[in-house]
């Protein structure tokens, strides 16, 4: 192992130790969980859950399974396999010892489908039911491939071969080997996730006819008008599925149907037509390369870091088409394709996104990682300090605005100014996009959409936030903030101990995590009361008072959650039945209380969505807290107001007495709330 591997090794290690301060199976699961947890920020999975399946075939062979998801809208089933070492100086994994891992994932695919291998565990067990599901899966429609992932804090030997040949009757099954080298090299790129990479000469044969058709002269981007056959198209999203469709454009497509109908019926009666009568796609790529044809016409043959940011249902029904047997050698697909500067990438994509999109029905949600609340986020982020916790150190809770921030950020610094910021923003106080909807839907009370995966959970986020943004964008202030820290403080202290209880089942973790809290803010709801968030800002750490509450209603959630109605979930697969909102409604109408000693120790709520101060009030009110001033200060730099507005908020930063009215007062609204849209806090 390299420098920068061994040093990512140590540091995982540690993170893992001292979240568990336990060996054994402990240490191992927790691994697990980080493993998937980066597979998915990695956008290889959608979703994970943990699943302990551990037996032997038949045959006496070793059986094997620790995670899994499904991905019903490209028909893949992911199966995670764990090696966990732990030691200080772990062995390679050779080529033997890799391929009875995957033959153990293998096993537990062939005997579920053929075998009835889940009567090997009892019917109230996660790996019978996931068995189960994974036989109604397999045998269904939607089924077209399995992805099985080999993860390891050992690194691979030099010679491991790479290469496995399974098959499952006509699905294919893919070998992907994640051990350190290959994590720590992801968790160290910009984008926390590997790039695709198209060769459209080797892989495809040809390469895609593409026209110049603009470009910006400070180099922002390069438009090029583009056929790309529909063969090609479906052979991409078979190779990398979702992943080369941009994030809320894969959120939106969700579980729709596979082939839209009007695309059906073009593509099998007038597959000629296609290019006419569809729509045709949107992409962005962060690296193209052109050559030139014999006829001298230009040729996209290689691109890097594809994304269709506009036209999933086309691509993914196409897909479906050719698994069906359509013949799509006379479909071609318009694509315009944009090039992006690095600086401003995921901005740009986003944006992109979002003005592509607007033709369509989809909501300002599904599109809903440009928006200002989270660059309002972004910069409270930066500018409350944390006082000392469980180190005494203190420090920024960093929000990740855009995927790879955090990476990008210590990469500009060396020596002793990384260390200085690692110490200001220490990685265990990272808040990503997905946990801010995580820690806020579980606390209004939505357990079921954040169980449905991160993506679903964070699109109906959106349309909470949109809609509390639109009505008043100034109560998102730092102690809108600061109660965010709080939530994820209460959630990963619960997450962290829930495991260490000697009546935990096992495999449901995040599941009975977030339907305990959702149940505690519930019956808080009732009371109108919340915790002290002010009380655990200023020490950083939860109150045993909660925890103990949290833990005691924990134990008593787990034998609801685990009991399943048979007219509701296929198989009784627990991980499905907490995404329904039944599971919900059974869990908050159930008998539960908070205990009374615990209620003593919450404060009155805080009243979020207070109605709006009069803007004359609100004027002078800034203009007392000196924010024209900032405001002026900050508009120097970016440059966002009118010309108007620009010279009314540079005038209000120095007027004594500050008394505007009419024309002055609304251009002064006007300009504020531009600035509070543009990022200004």
């Amino acid at each position: 192992m390299d420098e920068d591997t061994l040093r990512y090794r140590e540091t995982l290690l540690g993170e893992i130790h001292a979240e568990g301060q336990a060996e054994g199976d402990y240490s191992r699961t927790r691994f697990i969980d980080r493993a998937c947890s980066l597979l998915e920020s990695a956008e290889e999975l959608t979703e994970y859950h943990l699943c302990r399946a551990h037996t032997v075939s038949a045959k006496g062979g070793l059986v094997q399974v620790d995670a899994y998801s499904f991905s019903p809208s490209d028909g893949v089933v992911n199966l995670i396999i764990a090696e966990w070492s732990g030691a200080d100086f772990p062995e390679p994994i050779m080529t033997e010892e890799a391929r009875r891992l995957v033959q153990g994932a293998y096993r537990f695919l062939e005997g579920s489908v053929h075998e009835r291998l889940s009567d090997r565990w009892d019917e109230s067990s996660d790996a019978h039911s996931f068995s189960r599901e994974l036989f109604a899966f397999a045998t269904g429609e939607e089924f077209s491939k399995v992805y099985i992932y080999l993860v390891s804090d050992r690194p691979l030997g030099a010679q491991t071969s790479k290469t496995f040949d399974l098959r499952l009757g006509t699905a294919e099954i893919e070998v992907q080997l994640w051990d350190i080298t290959r994590m720590a090299r992801v968790e160290a790129s910009s984008k926390g996730r590997e790039d695709i990479r198209i060769d459209f000469l080797s892989e495809y044969g040809r390469g895609v006819p593409a026209l110049a058709a603009g470009s910006d002269p400070d180099g922002r981007y390069t438009s090029y008008m583009c056929v790309i056959p529909g063969g090609v198209l479906a052979g991409l999203y078979d190779r990398f599925g979702g992943r080369i469709l941009e994030q809320n454009v894969r959120a939106f497509l969700g579980e729709g149907r596979k082939v839209n109908k009007g695309i059906r019926e073009t593509l099998r009666t007038q597959p000629e037509m296609f290019f006419a009568f569809n729509n045709g796609l949107t992409a962005t790529a962060a690296d193209i390369e052109l050559a030139r044809t014999e006829e001298g016409d230009t040729e996209i043959v290689a691109a890097t870091g594809l994304q269709v940011v506009n036209g999933g249902q086309t691509t993914a029904s196409l897909f479906w088409a050719h698994k069906a047997g359509v013949d799509l050698s006379k479909v071609q697909v318009q694509m315009k394709l944009s090039r992006l500067a690095e600086e401003g990438f995921d901005d740009a994509v986003h944006n992109i996104a979002r003005y592509a999109n607007a033709q369509n029905a989809v909501s300002a949600s599904d599109l809903f990682a440009g928006h200002p609340y989270f660059k309002r986020l972004e910069i409270q982020s930066r500018e409350t300090l944390a006082a000392g916790g469980a180190n005494g150190l203190g420090g920024y809770w960093y929000f990740e605005r855009t995927t790879g921030g955090y990476r990008v950020e210590q990469r500009r610094r060396t020596g002793t100014a990384l260390k200085v910021w690692q110490m200001l923003n220490p990685k265990s106080q990272l808040l990503t996009k997905t946990d801010v909807a995580r820690y806020e839907m579980t606390f209004a009370c939505q357990p079921h959409l954040v169980s449905a995966g991160a993506q679903k959970n964070i699109a109906a986020f959106g349309k909470t936030i949109t809609q509390l943004w639109d009505q008043n964008p100034e109560k998102f202030d730092a102690a809108y903030f600061r109660r965010i820290v709080g939530r994820a403080i209460l959630t990963r202290s619960l997450d962290a101990l829930i495991p260490k209880q000697p009546w935990y089942g096992g495999s449901i973790l995040r599941p009975l995590s977030t339907y305990t809290l959702a149940l505690m803010s519930q019956r808080m709801s009732e009371l109108d009361m919340e915790p002290d968030y002010e009380a655990i800002w200023r020490s950083q750490r939860a109150a045993p008072e909660f925890i103990d509450e949290a833990l005691r209603l924990a134990e008593l959630v787990q034998p609801l959650l685990k009991d399943i109605p048979l007219e509701q979930v296929r198989n009784r697969l627990i991980t499905e039945w907490v995404k329904r909102e039944g599971c919900w409604t059974r869990i908050e109408s159930s008998s539960l209380r908070l205990d009374a000693a615990f209620i003593r120790t919450l404060l009155p709520a805080a009243v979020l969505a207070k109605g709006p101060v009069p803007w004359h009030l609100r004027a002078q009110q800034l203009w007392r807290e000196g924010k024209w001033k900032k405001l002026h200060a900050w508009n120097e730099v970016e440059q966002v107001l009118t010309l108007d507005e620009a010279d009314l908020v540079k005038w209000a930063s120095v007027a004594t007495p500050f008394s505007p009215k009419g024309f002055k007062l609304t251009k002064l609204r006007e300009g504020y709330d531009r600035a509070l849209v543009n990022g200004f806090v």
